[in-house]
Parts: structure tokens; C-alpha cells; sequence
């Protein structure tokens, strides 16, 4: 039988499916009979010509095909969702949509570089900033969740194309009754005998790998690591314990009041690389025009002497 292009009901079946992995629970969920939903299954394997279930004994597990046809599956079934989105922001006099990323601990000043981007050939163009870890957003720009993110020491990915923005240097926030308070900057070592409060590993999995590794190249620990999701948790961390919290700039200064200073950290490995990213094979013209903009912008907005790296024009997505 030729192959065609199954409907989204037949997708959202499969994913559902590969979801429950249990034919009851699935078609509770789709609002079907179990019946209905192994036709539809069988539906599918029969277009495709291979089994993405296995069955046996009561038991349905993916196979390798059916892991590779659910991934593009989630993907094709997002498409239809944001085109429904993009027809109801079209109704409604918005001409176009950009979902755009950013971690948390980015640069405040690239976040508001975003929303003062003019496009002259999308004169309504409307721009939905949502917030998340960056082992999130990479995951969200490869499933189109997002078109366009600001992402903080972002792994190597082929399938992403980035642009080294800044280099954000790591800063120590300490009680200002700390011995080392008083110094202008500080060096890892010199903070080898505390407690240390850093970032999950989920967060940032290579930062936290340098400075475990560098500490322990050093020959020196900490006497205890506590981890944190957000930077806030960091200063009740250091009021209750004292120690140490490794931050970035904007973060450190934050919180610094009610009894705790913030020292730059004199490491030049430790740092976080701040990068716009967007999918590699995004052939929008709207997000080629947005990321050459911002790129622009923020050329203009920060001094010269600010930026770490000069930008690479040829690593930009494409035109088209």
C-alpha cells in the first residue's frame, strides 16, 4: 500500500498511546473505545509499513521505529496547534507570532534588547518571551515549541545554530562577616574551606563539571554543596549556613543586601556563555530578520569593549 500522511486524530493516537503505554488508559484520554483506538493504530503501521508497538501479554512497548515516529509525531501535532495559534492572532489584526526562550540567569539587559526590536517588513509583529532552564529551551527550539531563545552556556547541538552574544563572569556572594569580604576578588581556592551553593548540575551540566573538576585539580573541596533551582534560594541558603554562593553578576548584585557582598570570581574558565539560538533548519524569514536585528541592536546597546567575542555573521540562520 502507497504511504500517505496520516490525519492528527491518528498521530495524537499514537503519542497518547506511546504516553499510557496501555491501550485502557489511552482511550479514556482520547475520549474513544479501546477498539477504535487499535484500529487507528493499525491504521498507521499499515500506512507506514512497520510495527511501532510491540504487544505481549497484556504488556505494549515502543519499538525503535514507533520511538523515532513519536518524536516527529509530538512535532507534527505542535505545527497544526501553533497554526490554529497564528490563525486566531491573524483574526484578531497580529500579523505575525515569535515564541521566544530565555534563561533565567541571562543578561536582563538582552532581555529587554528583545522587546524593542522594530522589523519594518512585520510592523505588528507580537513576541511571546517565555522563561526556562536551558537544557529546556534547547529541547523546546528542537521541537519548535520555541522559534528563537536566549540561552546561557548552551550545549553543542548540530541541530542549533548559535551566536556567542556575551560572556557573563561568575561572581561570589558571601556574608560581609566573612573572612575574605573584604578582598576585592576572590579565587576559587580561596574559597576551598566553606559551603558552597551553586546551580543544580540539571541547570548548567558543564559549568558545574569546571568547577568540581577545577576544585578538585586544585586539591581542594568544599566542605558541603548545596544546590538551588533559582538564585533567590541562595540567600536564605547563606543566612541560615554562611558559605559561598557562585552567581552571575546580575543575580550576585541582587541579592546582595541584608548582610551579604558580592566579589567578582577571578576565574577565567568559569564562566557562562550567553548565545541567541535557533533551529538550524528553520527556514523562517521571520526569525532570519529577528536574529540579525537583535544581533544589531545589541551591537548598539552594549559599549564595545562589553562584548567578549566580535559576531560571526556567517553562523546566522540563513535568509531565505
Amino acid at each position: 500500500m502507497q504511504s500517505r500522511k496520516p490525519e492528527i486524530h491518528y498521530l495524537n493516537a499514537v503519542v497518547v498511546l506511546a504516553e499510557k503505554l496501555n491501550y485502557t488508559s489511552a482511550a479514556t484520554r482520547l475520549g474513544m473505545t479501546q477498539s477504535g483506538l487499535t484500529r487507528c493504530i493499525q491504521a498507521v503501521e499499515q500506512s507506514l509499513g512497520v510495527r511501532l508497538f510491540e504487544r505481549s501479554r497484556g504488556r505494549v512497548e515502543l519499538t525503535d521505529p514507533g520511538r523515532a515516529y513519536v518524536e516527529e509525531a509530538r512535532i507534527s501535532i505542535l505545527h497544526g496547534e501553533r497554526a490554529v495559534q497564528f490563525a486566531k492572532a491573524a483574526n484578531a489584526g497580529v500579523e505575525s507570532v515569535l515564541l521566544i526562550g530565555n534563561s533565567p540567569d541571562v543578561d536582563p539587559r538582552l532581555v529587554e534588547i528583545l522587546f524593542s526590536i522594530r522589523l519594518p517588513l512585520y510592523p505588528t509583529l507580537k513576541i511571546n518571551v517565555h522563561s526556562e532552564f536551558s537544557s529546556e529551551l534547547a529541547h523546546s527550539l528542537l521541537t519548535s515549541h520555541l522559534d528563537v531563545a536566549l540561552i546561557t552556556h548552551p550545549e553543542i547541538n548540530p541541530k542549533l545554530t548559535t551566536v556567542k552574544l556575551t560572556e557573563t563572569p561568575l561572581y561570589a556572594v558571601v556574608p560581609e562577616d566573612h573572612v575574605l569580604a573584604r578582598k576585592e576578588v576572590l579565587k576559587l581556592q580561596d574559597l576551598g574551606d566553606s559551603h558552597w551553593v551553586l546551580f543544580d548540575k540539571r541547570i548548567h551540566p558543564s559549568l558545574y563539571e569546571s568547577v568540581m573538576l577545577k576544585a578538585r585539580d586544585g586539591g581542594f573541596r568544599p566542605k558541603e554543596v548545596h544546590h538551588i533551582l533559582h538564585a533567590d534560594e541562595a540567600e536564605h541558603l547563606l543566612a541560615a549556613n554562611g558559605g559561598v554562593a557562585f552567581l552571575t553578576k546580575s543575580q550576585a548584585l541582587r541579592i546582595a543586601t541584608r548582610g551579604l557582598v558580592a566579589k567578582p570570581l577571578d576565574e577565567d574558565s568559569l564562566r557562562l556563555d550567553e548565545h541567541l539560538a535557533a533551529r538550524a533548519d528553520n527556514p523562517s524569514k521571520l526569525v532570519s530578520e529577528f536574529v540579525r536585528a537583535f544581533v544589531k541592536r545589541m551591537k548598539d546597546v552594549l559599549q564595545p569593549h562589553q562584548l567578549s567575542l566580535p559576531i560571526d555573521s556567517n553562523r546566522l540562520p540563513r535568509q531565505y
